[in-house]
């Protein structure tokens, strides 16, 4: 499908950012354009997830995706409409987009989506500390495993404001902390695999031969999984 009517698009939702995501794709010569959202890791469910998505910004079933293709005709260039809903990585930090969210915070800091967007805008102008200052605030009073049982939705939007604390914390000890109330809260298989990374980066970066240690990946996810339920469990 190779051509100008058809583009792969990858995207890496690797908690830890752009370094380790650049290593994967340099060791293994990816030449299709490469995204890195460390953001919004935990909105995917189960990874890797395959998206088609037509000229008009809709998105299609992947089941049996060549033959939609056919049946769709003549592929065209994407509209000039889907282009104005992304924003440059230089448009999403620009003062009047964080303003905006300053403003919106300020209304309502225990609004966690504005805190996860204002939030993950302060990392990435190296304001950590601000960061956790106001995702701390947006769940004073919050009992996570109230939000972790009842599931849906909020579930998944508290685990953000974890992730982002975890970004933004200033200590390895609660990085870690903040990264397994992460997945208690989000037990996604990919995710939580992630959060082995961000437990020991020392199994994943650097190492002599560019390899990670899939062992203790794998173990973690486990263990992650049976302490979540015991922390359900109140034990």
């Amino acid at each position: 499908m190779g051509g100008e009517d058809f583009t792969v698009v990858g995207l890496a939702l690797d908690a830890e950012g752009i370094p380790p995501a650049k290593r994967y794709y340099e060791e293994f010569g990816v030449t299709f354009p490469a995204l890195v959202d460390p953001n919004y890791a935990t909105k995917f469910g189960a990874v890797p997830k395959t998206f088609l998505i037509d000229e008009h910004g809709v998105v299609l079933s992947p089941r049996n995706w060549e033959n939609t293709i056919k049946e769709l005709g003549p592929l065209k260039p994407v509209t000039p409409q889907i282009r104005e809903q992304f924003q440059s990585a230089s448009a999403r930090l620009a003062s009047s987009s964080v303003s905006a969210l300053v403003a919106a915070n300020a209304q309502d800091p225990t609004d966690q989506n504005a805190a996860v967007q204002l939030a993950s805008r302060y990392i990435a102008l190296g304001l950590r500390d601000k960061a956790y200052a106001l995702l701390r605030q947006s769940i004073a009073g919050v009992e996570p495993r109230e939000v972790a049982t009842a599931g849906g939705a909020s579930a998944v939007l508290l685990s953000q404001v974890y992730l982002q604390l975890s970004r933004s914390a200033a200590s390895q000890e609660l990085r870690v902390e903040h990264a397994t109330m992460s997945f208690y809260l989000n037990p996604t298989i990919g995710f939580g695999k992630q959060i082995a990374r961000i437990i020991a980066p020392e199994k994943f970066d650097g190492r002599p031969d560019g390899s990670f240690d899939n062992a203790f990946r794998e173990g973690t996810l486990r263990r992650l999984v049976k302490e979540r339920r015991e922390w359900l469990n109140g034990s």
